[in-house]
This record gives C-alpha cells, sequence and structure tokens, in this order.
C-alpha cells in the first residue's frame, strides 16, 4: 500500500506542482526520440548511398568510351571526291569525330561489349578506338556485331590485364529493384545515374526486341554502356530512351543481360549469332479467345500456317494451334516465345503443350528447333491467296510477297486499293525490324505505284535506299529500306 501511495503522491504533486517540469520531461523525451528515429534514417540512407558508391566503383573502371572517327586520310580521300574542294576547309591534320557512346569490358584480356549501332560504319570506313575511365586509349583491333540483337564486340589489346564486369542473370531482375546506368551522356565522360526497374520485358512493335526498362537517366551517349544492379553486375546493356525531346525523359531502356551475353559469346566466338526458329508465324490470343478456351491471362499464342520443310512443320504443328507451354514454361507472349526460341538448344527435344480444334484439353507435340538459314524466308505449305509460281521471295529484305487481287486486298480490309501483299516477312529481317508484318499492302516504292513483281524488282535494282508506302492494320504507314546489292 505505502508504494502504491508513493506512486499516486508523486503523480499528485506533479499534477499540482510540478506541471511545468513534466511536460519538459515529455518534450524532452519526444526530442530524443525524433532524433533517433532520424539517426535510424540516416543510417539506413548511408548504407544505401554506400551500396550505390561500391556497385559504381567496381563498374566505372571497367566502363569504357567508344570513339567513332575518320582518319585525316579518309577525310581527305572524301573530301577529294566533292564539287569544288578545293573551296573546302583543309581537315588533313585533325580527326573529326563522327559520334561513339559507351561499353564494358567483360573479360581482361580487352574484350568490349557495346551496342551495333554505335560502331555502325560506312563506306569512307571509320577508326574505332576505346578509351577507358584512367584516360588510357585503344584503337580497335577487331569489331563483330550483330544489327538484330544490337549488340557488338570490340578487341582491344593491352599489355596489361583490364578491369572487367560480369554478368548478372536478367531473369532474376524484378520490377523496383535499384539500378545503375553508367556510361557516357553526351560523351562527356564517365556518369553514373540511379532508379529503378520499372518494368520488365518491354518490347518495340517495330522490331520485337524485347527490354528491361529503367528510370535511371540515360542520355545519347550513354548507348553501350552497362545496366549494374547494387553488386555490380551488369543486368542490361542501355540502348535506348523513349523522349519527345532526344533527352531524358524518364525512361531508358536495356537489353538484358541473359540476350546480351548469349549474342556477345556467339560474336566472340565465331563472329556471327546462330539462331534457332520454330518456322511459323505467332500471334497474340484476343481476349475472347482466351476467355473461350479457359486460359488465365498471359497464356498461350496462337500458330500461323507451319513454313515448308520448318521444324513446326515437321513437328506436325497446324494452323490455329494454340500453344500453351514449352517443357513445362508458359508461353506469355509471341515475343517472349519468340525469345525463347532463337536461343533454344538445336541438339535437345522440347515438348510444347498445345490446344488443337478448340480443344481444351491440351495435347503433347515433341519438336526439335533448328539453326534458322542465312536469309531465310518461310513459304507457307497452304496458301489460297498463292498461285503456283505467282510469288516472288525477296532474301533481301527477308519477305515473301504475291501480286495482290482485288479479292485478296478486300481479305486485308483494304478494298479498292492495289499492291503486292507480304504474305510473309520473317521475323528479324530486314523487312521485319522496319515495322512491315505479314499482311501489308505495298502500293508506293520511292514515289511510284508498285503493282507488278517487275514494279518491285525493277525499282530496288535503281536505288540503294527505298522508301515504302504501305496498308497495313487499317492504315497507311512508311519504312525506309537499304538494299545490299550483293543479296540480290
Amino acid at each position: 500500500m505505502s508504494y502504491r501511495f508513493v506512486i499516486t503522491a508523486v503523480l499528485t504533486m506533479a499534477a499540482f506542482g510540478l506541471a511545468s517540469s513534466a511536460q519538459a520531461t515529455v518534450d524532452v523525451v519526444q526530442e530524443r526520440e525524433v532524433v533517433d528515429l532520424d539517426g535510424a534514417a540516416y543510417n539506413q540512407a548511408v548504407s544505401i548511398s554506400q551500396a550505390f558508391k561500391s556497385a559504381a566503383q567496381k563498374a566505372l573502371p571497367a566502363t569504357v568510351k567508344i570513339l567513332v572517327k575518320r582518319s585525316a586520310n579518309d577525310v581527305a580521300n572524301a573530301k577529294s571526291k566533292l564539287p569544288f574542294a578545293e573551296l573546302l576547309p583543309d581537315l588533313l591534320d585533325k580527326d573529326l569525330v563522327e559520334g561513339g557512346g559507351s561499353g564494358f569490358i567483360v573479360d581482361p584480356a580487352g574484350v568490349v561489349v557495346t551496342n551495333s549501332h554505335v560502331v555502325e560504319q560506312n563506306a569512307f570506313g571509320k577508326t574505332i578506338s576505346v578509351e577507358l575511365n584512367d584516360g588510357r586509349r585503344f584503337n580497335a583491333t577487331k569489331v563483330v556485331k550483330d544489327e538484330k540483337a544490337d549488340v557488338a564486340v570490340v578487341l582491344i589489346n593491352s599489355p596489361e590485364p583490364l578491369p572487367y564486369l560480369t554478368f548478372a542473370d536478367s531473369d532474376a531482375v524484378e520490377i523496383g529493384d535499384w539500378a545503375l546506368a553508367i556510361g557516357n551522356p553526351f560523351m562527356l565522360g564517365s556518369s553514373v545515374s540511379a532508379g529503378v526497374v520499372s518494368a520488365k520485358e518491354r518490347f518495340v512493335d517495330r522490331d520485337s526486341k524485347i527490354f528491361i526498362q529503367t528510370d535511371a537517366a540515360v542520355n545519347p551517349g550513354n548507348s553501350g554502356g552497362p545496366l549494374v544492379n547494387l553488386r555490380g553486375e551488369v543486368v542490361g546493356v542501355n540502348t535506348a530512351i523513349a523522349s519527345l525531346s532526344g533527352g531524358y525523359q524518364g525512361i531508358g531502356f536495356a537489353i538484358p543481360s541473359n540476350t546480351a551475353s548469349w549474342a556477345y559469346k556467339q560474336l566472340y566466338e565465331k563472329g556471327s549469332i546462330d539462331r534457332a526458329f520454330l518456322g511459323a508465324p505467332v500471334k497474340a490470343l484476343v481476349y475472347e479467345e482466351a476467355r473461350r478456351l479457359n486460359l488465365a491471362p498471359m497464356t498461350g499464342v496462337k500458330l500461323g500456317a507451319p513454313f515448308k520443310d520448318s521444324p513446326a512443320a515437321k513437328a506436325g504443328l497446324r494452323s490455329n494451334d494454340v500453344l500453351l507451354a514449352v517443357d513445362g514454361r508458359v508461353i506469355e507472349s509471341p515475343e517472349l516465345f519468340e525469345s525463347f526460341v532463337e536461343r533454344a538448344d538445336v541438339t535437345k527435344n522440347f515438348t510444347l503443350k498445345v490446344l488443337r480444334n478448340n480443344s481444351t484439353e491440351p495435347i503433347d507435340v515433341p519438336i526439335r528447333f533448328e539453326i534458322k538459314p542465312h536469309n531465310y524466308v518461310g513459304v507457307p505449305v497452304t496458301e489460297k491467296m498463292v498461285d503456283k509460281g505467282s510469288h516472288y521471295v525477296d532474301k533481301d529484305w527477308g519477305a515473301m510477297i504475291i501480286p495482290g487481287t482485288p479479292e485478296a486486298v478486300a481479305r486485308l480490309g483494304a478494298t479498292g486499293k492495289e499492291g503486292l501483299i507480304v504474305l510473309n516477312a520473317t521475323p528479324g529481317s530486314a523487312a521485319y525490324r522496319a515495322g512491315i508484318r505479314s499482311g501489308a499492302l505495298i502500293m508506293k516504292m520511292n514515289g511510284q505505284e508498285v503493282k507488278t513483281i517487275e514494279d518491285f524488282t525493277r525499282i530496288k535494282s535503281e536505288a540503294s535506299e527505298v522508301q515504302i508506302e504501305y496498308f497495313s492494320r487499317n492504315e497507311t504507314r512508311s519504312a525506309t529500306l537499304t538494299i545490299r546489292k550483293s543479296n540480290q
């Protein structure tokens, strides 16, 4: 009882005589709590900052600036071919820098990975050099690239081992993960920007490349540089931005590391990339079809007519088959499925889960993918629009075209228009990358009407670049394609 009394007394005394003191005590306690909370937040911020610094310190020495320039002799030779060359300023003692971007070393012997578009060359020839973060500069001894993957390998000779980065598993990257974009924005020099992975499996409709999307600031000059995680491992190759101004607006795209490393290894080892293929067009299921088949969202793709002698045809796949999974891996979209197929092991048998004839019970279809032949253009096994001998296979652009009869044009929703129908644009081909898809109606080439195969081949033979006007998906579109004369 006495103990309770003392407590009560103290409280009572505080109430009557020590109110201000008690308030001061409360204020001190609250102030201490605020300080403690601020300290915890500060320590947490310092910890995150330290992770950023550690990743940047690991990545910066291995990130390089790639300079693409013409030598003085190249400039002089180009100048000599121009009219009134004697009136042009003397450039013989200057190097004309054409552009460049970023890259990163993946092997201490001097193997650099970058974007194909960073090291593009023209008819006059260019000199490509690599500048390290510490200022050392090396001329490239060899450059190999693949335009479809937009990956290139640049080799340099160094008398001593160079700092290098390793690839992480991009499939393990999650939305919300921190990421650092390392590179040379506007070619100003090494720079680091931080952000998060804002989306995965983004694809650009014109070429169907699959990207990791990030909000880390990426600007011109960052192309080819690494996107790294907080361990300083490469999860992507910074490639493009979505912008109305040409500068950073919050969305950057990087080639996933799994794709980049697959491409780089083949380029480094044999100078080109072998891709597996299915041999049949695939498209997304429309909502009504998926609902009718009782499929979960993002499940399955619909097959078009298999091409003659293709892996799809050999496996017995049929037009309108719905592909659900491959070796137990759910097929979520045409783009992801095509990406999986092109990297598939052609020595291995796979099993496709297939819905056929509107059945809701899948069947197993064994299949072995094959390496796609160079300049492959698929020819459908059966197609009512094709009369024997009337189609033309253009290996340069990777498309098969047929004359557009009024009935066939009407089926495309282009009644009253004239032109040539693209019966098939092979995924990954020049036509496909330019945005031209199967079912497009080519109406004009370089401003001239195109009504026959002869018109098509004639216009191509007269130009090195062709501006195409075509009708697709209920609207008139345009695309520009170059011509490789050696393939004609």
